[in-house]
């Protein structure tokens, strides 16, 4: 199964790695890998994450160092669809 980061969740992620990169780009780097490396074991477990239909039929969320990665599993792919910080009102940020 393939994991697919859609446009929105690539922004979120950019934006993390931005804020991240004024204080220290070395731990913004690693936060990157770490990503990836969680993205990787999606492709293995894709159920992995914590149902969170209650935000979104069919959603997902896997934690990742502070921030969570929404998620939707389909027939032939992992969609990505958001990567929040935990600590947001994270139902805002879905409805937008």
């Amino acid at each position: 199964m393939r994991v697919v980061v859609s446009l929105r969740a690539r922004s979120d992620i950019l934006g993390i790695h931005s804020y991240l990169a004024e204080h220290s780009p070395i731990a913004a780097d690693r936060m990157l890998v770490r990503f990836s490396q969680r993205f990787d074991e999606l492709r293995e477990f894709p159920f992995l994450g914590q149902d969170r239909s209650e935000l979104r039929g069919s959603l997902r969320g896997l934690l990742m160092n502070g921030y969570i990665a929404f998620y939707t599993v389909e027939a032939e792919r992992i969609v990505i669809v958001r990567v929040l910080d935990s600590r947001m009102d994270i139902e805002r940020e879905m409805s937008k």
